[in-house]
């Protein structure tokens, strides 16, 4: 795999919409280098065209762009990957009262709860990940991170008091979780789960394993900035992602071609509040349990599942620049 890792001494404001397309609060922005001509082809060979499915999903943005021969029936294919998404969202989503995810927080210590295929593998996956990460990836930080404002019950004013963070600790750590097979099990009552860095990136991969087991070979998938591609675009070219320069004025910090891969970033310069004139991250410390502060502004990591680029970015910008660098190169990401 390969990382880019961009640091700034602190984290700047929004930016607006740019040329490019908003990548939402991954911070990644798809820098679509391909125009709509159809590819060059032989004269026996039907020629290649492009769809492009786009629309809200998971609280963010798709677009699909599929390559694709002449005669595809385009309006399963668009059925078929919105409800790929529409799956995903219905286990992994908090937002949801009846949502897998949900049913699971309101669960009692110690009694198993039987799990869907998808909701198993994101589980056993985040799992792995914390244990790689020593901690810095853990998904039962949701209840911290609504604790200062990030989560769902919106914005804060002030910080929470060190009462309130002290007993967060009682229930929180990925180890008060148990998997076995399917089942998943919780050794506290009040451990919750948050799957939102990750989810998004599964459902790319959800989409991207569809489109592959119908016979499409040349895509490139967004869901709320995390990407995964497939082939060649329609210029018969790798496709091209621009990371966004995270700087108030936007830009690009660098273009990479996607070949086969997938990429995702994770980035504090759009997502924090200002309380008594300070930047806090939506990035908690498993440690503290407070924002991080340190200088490290946006990390995007390529692999070959998005799930998998998800969850170790968002573990790396929990670790700050020299602990992410050193975590790279010893996994050799």
């Amino acid at each position: 795999m390969t990382l880019a890792v961009s640091s700034l001494l602190s984290p700047l404001q929004k930016g607006g919409h740019r040329t490019l397309k908003n990548s939402g609060l991954g911070s990644l922005f798809l820098l679509l280098l391909c125009g709509f001509a159809l590819a060059a082809c032989s004269p026996n060979e039907p020629a290649d065209q492009q769809a492009v499915f786009s629309g809200p999903i998971m609280g963010t943005e798709y677009r699909i762009t599929v390559v694709h021969k002449i005669g595809a029936d385009l309006e399963q294919l668009e059925a078929l990957v919105i409800g790929e998404m529409e799956q995903v969202n219905q286990s992994m989503s908090h937002y949801l009262a009846d949502s897998e995810v949900s049913v699971f927080n309101r669960s009692s210590a110690g009694v198993p709860q039987t799990l869907s295929d998808d909701f198993a593998k994101v589980i056993s996956e985040s799992l792995a990940i914390s244990e790689l990460s020593n901690g810095a990836f853990d998904v039962t930080l949701g209840q911290v991170v609504n604790l200062w404002g990030f989560g769902p019950d919106g914005r804060i004013t002030r910080q929470p008091n060190a009462a309130d963070i002290e007993r967060a600790k009682e229930h929180i750590g990925f180890r008060k979780l148990r998997l076995n097979g399917d089942a998943l099990m919780k050794t506290h009552s009040e451990v919750t789960i948050d799957l939102s860095a990750i989810a998004k990136g599964y459902a790319v991969d959800k989409v991207a394993e569809s489109l592959l087991a119908l016979g499409f070979e040349r895509f490139l998938v967004d869901i709320g900035g995390e990407l995964r591609a497939n082939g060649k675009s329609l210029e018969q070219r790798p496709w091209r992602v621009g990371i966004e320069k995270p700087h108030i004025l936007g830009g690009i910090q660098k273009i990479v071609e996607l070949n086969n891969q997938a990429i995702a970033t994770s980035g504090d310069y759009r997502n924090y509040h200002i309380i008594d004139g300070q930047h806090y991250s939506h990035t908690i410390d498993p440690n503290s349990l407070r924002p991080v502060f340190h200088k490290l502004a946006l990390v995007s990591v390529i692999s070959d599942r998005t799930s998998t680029a998800d969850a170790l970015a968002t573990a790396m910008m929990a670790m700050g620049e020299e602990r992410a660098i050193e975590f790279a190169e010893q996994q050799k990401l």
